[in-house]
């Protein structure tokens, strides 16, 4: 069986191979066998081959947040599942030809959602969504403002934030970013420098703004913190910048901003088997529905995961790099 391992951290590209590993094990009474259709390749997965994210596999390990695949084999005592049935795969260790989990770990989603967009579900749109919602008092009509939109969660947030009936501000690096992130269905683009500043009333109509996603820390933290309004929140998700968020004391004290941090997979220990198998259907169905959609670069088979993860590491790609084990999905 075909899978991703390696055997130290290091430039992710040059650590991680295809390597041939023992074919899984018959189920137990309470598990299934998942022949993976496709994964993607996400940040979080880079950072962890090189040995920067909250918590590391020692290596030599497998890796792989995220994968979509068919049930080929179910347990005796599973009743939830049954074989061609395709499932999202909420375990890790993803990045091979077939896994072997328990069934609780397995999320049914519809054929007629396209296997790329399966595959994606859930990392960037549960973030996105998670994110969005980090704020339970924001009522329809309310703003929040993003420094990463075209981001694949920041994309994700545009899109939810609508369909929740809430409005985004959104900071870009370049006047280039703008028109994309318009056509995306963002309400207001701004540059995200220190130069210039909004009025947020003049954009807003005096809705207050309450909460700020932050994708990139830095000094960007402290503009995100700028649009908020007294009280708000600023929801830390990403380093892009590399460097530890700054927020002045102006905001904290006078203005009693708040800065928190967000990691998924403290979210994901969290919720209970119900509760993630509920969250997955919901950004399925929206999916299938065409309401949420994450942008797609590139595919490799995993011969070539060398490559595919140099194309994910490259600044101008434009959506996730997602790799098929099994062939290519039709």
């Amino acid at each position: 069986m075909k899978q991703i391992t390696f055997e130290k951290y290091g430039p992710p590209a040059l650590v991680a191979h295809c390597s041939q590993g023992p074919e899984v094990s018959p189920p137990a009474a309470w598990e299934i066998i998942v022949e993976v259709e496709a994964f993607p390749i996400n940040p979080a997965d880079l950072a962890m081959l090189h040995g920067n994210y909250g918590w590391l596999a020692k290596p030599p390990s497998t890796i792989g947040m995220e994968a979509v695949g068919r049930v080929i084999e179910v347990g005796k005592s599973v009743q939830t599942l049954q074989c061609g049935d395709r499932v999202v795969i909420l375990a890790n260790n993803n990045w091979s030809q077939r896994r072997k989990i328990p069934a609780t770990l397995a999320v049914k989603v519809p054929d007629s959602l396209c296997v790329w967009q399966a595959a994606m579900l859930k990392v960037n749109p549960l973030t996105a969504w998670k994110l969005v919602t980090a704020n339970d008092q924001l009522q329809a009509g309310e703003y929040l403002v993003q420094n990463a939109p075209l981001s694949n969660v920041g994309r994700f947030v545009i899109q939810i934030a609508k369909l929740l009936g809430l409005k985004t501000i959104n900071l870009v690096r370049s006047e280039e970013q703008k028109d994309t992130v318009l056509k995306l269905g963002g309400d207001h683009v701004y540059l995200d420098v220190a130069e210039i500043m909004v009025k947020r009333d003049d954009v807003t109509g005096g809705v207050p703004v309450r909460l700020a996603l932050d994708g990139v820390a830095g000094d960007s933290t402290n503009r995100l913190a700028a649009w908020l309004s007294e009280n708000g929140l600023i929801v830390n998700y990403g380093m892009m910048s590399h460097t530890p968020c700054v927020l002045s004391p102006e905001h904290t004290i006078f203005h009693n901003i708040r800065l928190t941090g967000f990691w998924l997979t403290r979210v994901l220990n969290h919720l209970s088997s119900q509760e993630r198998t509920a969250a997955i259907q919901q950004l399925a169905d929206w999916a299938v529905a065409g309401s949420i959609h994450g942008a797609i670069d590139s595919t490799f088979p995993i011969e070539q995961i060398q490559a595919a993860i140099r194309r994910a590491e490259e600044q101008g790609r434009r959506g996730k790099v997602l790799v098929y084990p099994n062939g290519k999905p039709e």
